[in-house]
């Protein structure tokens, strides 16, 4: 496949828990064929901190060898050296706050370990907030509320897909700049908890951020198998409400079973167990080219579509994303990786 040049907008995936560092190889070829060039790769959700520092020890790990196809990327122009360069950009997004074990410190050394955007809860209660499977969900905690402010100093974007809609209010209204959804789909199309009421839609717009549309079947449609042309109506949907410069693709292909789903506790009312059925026409990362035309038939031009497959995430969270710093080389020596042999992004 063809390299990008830096004038060509790149297509990014808001959240890819699918895409791991085992394996890499495989996935990159797959992205390829689908025209996506980089992924917000799950690095955590409700792991311990030691299980996370692992988890990006092997990233780090992938960026360093020279066979493998994938790049760090803590940067916009990072992301699209890589793109030019024919690799997969990878941005380090954490789903939850597990991985900090209550002390806010650890906020920095994450950031240091190259994570750029980070949710503060999963689906349920969590040291810093609720999660939007909690019953009576309390919002931020005094805790969680350290740790935002810790993430808006440093540059770590905040994300609310998975919070609850108490939570989601306090991180808008405490945030300073953009905070996403990076897979999240409007309630009023699909009556889940997971999913944005309009409030919360348009607090997100306010703020500058973005929602990436996911294609888990039960967050497209409540019944049934939902296809591509259910993508783009949630897409039409929040375009139509907020503008189309705030939508994303959050997608969320994971490919998990039954051990994976009793690990995360899914509760069954809201995520039917694996396997999943995904969207018909977007089944996985080769698919994710034929949404374009699926755009195309629906009125939008190529510009809107372009911003949908991926400028707009890039764009709301620029000023956002820095270098990172030395401790990358601590992880390192902890897990007996060697030192990388070309330079980080």
């Amino acid at each position: 496949m063809p390299h990008k040049t830096d004038a060509a907008p790149l297509c990014v995936i808001g959240a890819a828990p699918a895409v791991t560092s085992r394996g890499i190889a495989d996935h990159h070829r797959r992205l390829r064929q689908g025209g996506v060039d980089a992924v917000l790769a799950t690095a955590g959700a409700v792991e311990a901190p030691a299980d996370a520092l692992m988890a990006l020890g092997r990233w780090w790990a992938a960026d360093g060898m020279p066979d493998e196809p994938v790049r760090i990327a803590t940067t916009v122009s990072a992301m699209r050296a890589a793109a030019s360069e024919g690799d997969t950009a990878v941005v380090l997004h954490f789903q939850g706050s597990s991985m900090l074990g209550g002390e806010v410190a650890l906020v920095d050394a994450y950031y240091q370990l190259g994570v750029r955007v980070m949710q503060l809860t999963y689906n349920y209660r969590a040291e810093a907030g609720d999660g939007c499977l909690e019953d009576n969900d309390a919002g931020l905690s005094s805790f969680g509320r350290k740790v935002l402010a810790r993430m808006e100093k440093l540059g770590i974007l905040p994300d609310v897909s998975h919070a609850g809609e108490r939570t989601s209010r306090d991180i808008l209204r405490l945030a300073d700049g953009p905070v996403i959804a990076s897979h999240s789909n409007p309630r009023a199309l699909c009556n889940s908890p997971r999913n944005l009421t309009d409030d919360l839609i348009d607090a997100i717009a306010a703020s500058g951020g973005v929602i990436g549309i996911c294609a888990f079947p039960a967050f497209l449609v409540e019944s049934g198998r939902p296809t591509a042309e259910n993508m783009a109506d949630h897409i039409s949907y929040i375009a139509e409400r907020i503008g189309i410069e705030h939508v994303g693709l959050g997608l969320d292909f994971a490919d998990e079973d039954e051990d994976d789903y009793d690990y995360h506790g899914y509760d069954e009312r809201y995520y039917p167990r694996p396997p999943w059925a995904w969207p018909k026409g977007l089944e996985w990362w080769e698919d994710v080219k034929n949404l374009r035309s699926v755009l195309a038939h629906r009125g939008f031009h190529e510009n809107q579509i372009d911003g949908v497959m991926g400028r707009e995430l890039p764009a709301s969270i620029q000023h956002r994303l820095g270098p990172p710093g030395t401790l990358i080389h601590a992880v390192q020596r902890l897990t007996n990786i060697p030192p990388a042999a070309r330079s980080m992004s």
